[in-house]
């Protein structure tokens, strides 16, 4: 009985490490940062913030009926969902977004309404 479970040892070890390989054919993850592009509509400058894992990151501001292009840091994106804030400069009013599973490559299009409340974030892959 010991002689045929030894036997049965490198088999198995054999299947295991054939299906950790993936499929070959699958891309693999891709270092592409996670872009956001936002368009203003509000009548005040919009400083745009990437939160998530406690961390709130400005990525910069956005002039009235201006767009901008932004970069969302690395650290923010491997640690989970990450939500984004648009605030204008003058103003206690804010616009918050869903929490955001963001991957590697995703571009988020973040439009800033004139009532910062109709604001909306959409994912792009």
């Amino acid at each position: 009985m010991l002689r045929r479970v030894w036997t049965l040892v490198p088999v198995l070890l054999l299947h295991a490490l054939g299906c950790g390989k993936g499929d070959p054919e699958e891309p693999a993850p891709s270092d592409s940062p996670v872009r956001v592009e936002v368009t203003s509509h509000h009548a005040l400058p919009v400083e745009i913030y990437a939160v998530g894992t406690g961390i709130r990151q400005r990525l910069g501001v956005v002039d009235p009926g201006m767009s901008a292009h932004f970069v969302v840091p690395g650290n923010l994106t491997h640690s989970g969902a990450v939500e984004l804030q648009a605030s204008p400069t003058a103003s206690s009013q804010y616009f918050r977004s869903d929490k955001l599973l963001l991957a590697p490559g995703t571009i988020v299009e973040l439009i800033v309404a004139t009532q910062l409340f109709s604001s909306t974030a959409t994912l792009r892959q």
